[in-house]
């Protein structure tokens, strides 16, 4: 069965239970949303994770995650958080081009990602995993990370991280803008998306309200270090008016857009990863 069929049956269904079961419509749009698709890794992926020391970090007793740690420990270390149904290998291009600039370079599946576990991939889950991570293997470098990975790393930092500089790299930053686009995709109604998006705020406002008192609040942190934003003009999963409106409100970080990179080739720039290796060894 191919995807372009299942896509179109995904949205017959929304279209069909928007109208005459919104409140199914809502929790199978929050199921679906909050699923990460399971892609097969690449043989170089496969290789850099048995080549890692590999451990297990407990976030709580619902959330475990697998790491994976390359390099000399005594070389500076650099923490790679990785985006939505990828890995910790998935940017393996990064982990390569650090380690043979003598950095020492740790990763982690993400929660349900590869063979890390958890009850659910709520984005609040997501930045008590990063803040989980720094705090059990200390101080880093920079932090680089992708898309929804970068999200979180802006929420963590609404609590502090023990990280010297960010690069983030096509983040969200605006919860609205990314679940409409998600609702438009499977011909979810917008009603049902607000609802969607009211439903998880409640699940997870304990925790949420740690990083902020609405989905708007949780973005704004006074983070002060440096900062490289890189974000593609022609991305068409995450605008590039996320990180402009993130660079509103964090003067000191530094904005490179890209053309023609969109949202996954962008990690394959080498221009892009020449730009983050300069701006980490300054």
């Amino acid at each position: 069965m191919n995807n372009k069929f299942i896509l179109k049956l995904v949205r017959l269904y929304f279209r069909f239970t928007s109208t005459f079961m919104p409140t199914l419509a809502m929790n199978s749009a929050y199921k679906l949303f909050h699923t990460p698709i399971q892609s097969k890794s690449r043989e170089i992926e496969d290789r850099l994770a048995k080549e890692a020391k590999q451990w297990s970090i407990e976030v709580d007793s619902s959330i475990t995650l697998q790491a994976y740690r390359w390099g000399n420990v005594n070389h500076p270390l650099v923490l790679i958080v990785h985006g939505w149904s990828s890995s910790a290998t998935s940017m393996s291009p990064y982990i390569t081009m650090l380690l043979k600039n003598n950095f020492q370079v740790i990763s982690y599946d993400a929660i349900n990602h590869k063979k890390s576990r958890g009850k659910v991939s709520d984005l609040s889950s997501w930045a008590k995993s990063v803040s989980a991570v720094v705090q059990s293997v200390g101080s880093v470098e920079c932090i680089i990370a992708h898309s929804l990975g970068a999200a979180a790393v802006v929420m963590a930092s609404n609590v502090g991280l023990n990280s010297q500089k960010l690069v983030l790299i096509s983040p969200m930053n605006d919860a609205k803008s990314i679940t409409d686009k998600f609702g438009k995709h499977f011909s979810i109604s917008l009603n049902i998306i607000q609802k969607m998006r009211d439903y998880a705020w409640e699940q997870h406002e304990k925790q949420l309200k740690l990083y902020g008192k609405d989905w708007k609040d949780v973005f704004v942190s006074n983070f002060h270090v440096p900062t490289l934003i890189i974000h593609d003009k022609n991305d068409a999963e995450v605008s590039i008016e996320d990180s402009k409106l993130l660079i509103k409100n964090w003067k000191w970080a530094i904005l490179i857009e890209t053309e023609k990179l969109g949202h996954r080739k962008i990690l394959y720039s080498k221009r892009v990863m020449n730009d983050i290796l300069d701006f980490i060894r300054v």
